[in-house]
């Protein structure tokens, strides 16, 4: 027996899953505004002390993952997927800019002049990197749910309202720093 509003309750659903993936997107990509040279800093420190990457100049190396970042942060939907699309699956649940940030060493940085040598398979290359994004993400985490916490002390915003956006907004920059445009 078929119910008349089948077709109502699957397109109901594939729109909660398609809400709860733009949600997902926006919570990552303002994470990674906010965490931008905190992350290049971290994960150029560590791709060189797990010795992934051997180059005869750092800074030009350097000024090539943050280039990395930068086009991951502000390439469009499409072409992010696109690019990662290679190596979607190395691991289950992968970390979207820890997959375009492997991506980009494997394809783009392995080409760059300053680069001898890139050492490590994808995953290993791929763990590092999320090592590094993980790390800041829960330190990011925190200082929301520290800011959260917070405003959840003052009666007279109301969670969801502008003020409350706002209010977080504010805090936010404060104790993070202003995001990366």
């Amino acid at each position: 027996m078929h119910t008349r509003d089948a077709g109502r309750v699957h397109n109901r659903l594939i729109r909660q899953l398609d809400r709860h993936k733009r949600q997902t997107a926006y919570e990552e990509g303002r994470f990674f505004r906010f965490k931008l040279p905190e992350i290049h800093k971290k994960l150029w420190q560590a791709l060189l002390e797990e010795k992934i990457i051997e180059t005869d100049n750092a800074a030009a190396v350097s000024e090539s993952i943050l280039r990395g970042l930068k086009k991951a942060l502000h390439s469009s939907d499409f072409d992010f997927e696109y690019f990662v699309s290679p190596i979607r699956t190395l691991v289950p649940h992968p970390n979207p800019y820890s997959l375009y940030m492997t991506q980009y060493l494997m394809e783009v940085l392995i080409d760059d002049p300053s680069v001898i040598e890139i050492y490590g398979t994808d995953e290993e290359v791929y763990h590092v990197i999320n090592r590094v994004i993980s790390q800041s993400h829960i330190q990011f985490d925190k200082v929301e749910e520290e800011i959260v916490a917070q405003l959840a002390q003052n009666r007279s915003i109301l969670p969801g309202s502008p003020q409350y956006e706002i209010a977080f907004d504010q805090l936010l920059r404060e104790r993070v720093g202003e995001p990366e445009k």
